[in-house]
């Protein structure tokens, strides 16, 4: 975890409570969930997992949230372009008061209706996106485009409307033509799932 960007999570927090106008309070609970330890490891596994399939390529992170995710990825990718994209309009504010300067360009869309065209799509989401939803992204993206997902088995959560009981249902479910890596993550109440490789 990094201790900088902890810091400008407390400066956030305060500032959604400065702007009550512009944020609901709501929010600041997001920004705790979004920077928990869990997200951090989570995400930290995938950037190290994909790193050896990334070049010189055009990263998008879909459902991106924060941005903690494409944090990750500057860090280790100086030249690459990327974009953190979510159809939550108030993700992008708060992703560019976290991460200013940090040179990731925030966007509002629904990859589900605008599906990117990129090199690397990641989205570390796939619990809170319907299935035929999921099946249309990976059939949109253009062929031999790298993807990493992310999933789980945690059905508690309201918004999960598309767990999976096991890694083999994850793969199956999302039936990339090339698998380059597979892997699950316990922790305290679920585990979770990713799978790196081409659509």
């Amino acid at each position: 975890m990094d201790l900088d960007i902890l810091k400008r999570g407390f400066k956030l927090v305060e500032y959604i409570y400065d702007n009550a106008d512009k944020f609901p309070l709501h929010r600041v609970k997001e920004v705790g969930n979004g920077l928990s330890e869990k997200h951090w490891i989570g995400k930290q596994w995938l950037v190290d997992e994909l790193s050896p399939y990334i070049f010189n390529h055009n990263i998008h992170v879909a459902a991106g949230w924060l941005g903690l995710t494409s944090y990750l990825l500057r860090k280790e990718f100086s030249n690459n372009k990327i974009i953190n994209s979510d159809r939550d309009v108030g993700c992008k504010d708060m992703g560019e008061y976290l991460f200013q300067g940090y040179d990731i360009a925030f966007e509002i869309r629904d990859t589900v209706i605008d599906v990117p065209m990129c090199n690397v799509y990641i989205n570390t989401s796939i619990e809170h996106i319907n299935q035929l939803s999921v099946e249309h992204i990976l059939q949109s993206l253009k062929p031999k485009t790298i993807v990493a997902l992310q999933s789980n088995n945690y059905y508690k959560v309201e918004d999960h409307v598309n767990c999976c009981k096991d890694m083999q249902e994850f793969k199956d479910k999302t039936n990339l033509s090339k698998i380059y890596y597979t892997g699950e993550m316990p922790f305290e109440n679920h585990d979770r799932y990713m799978i790196i490789g081409e659509v």
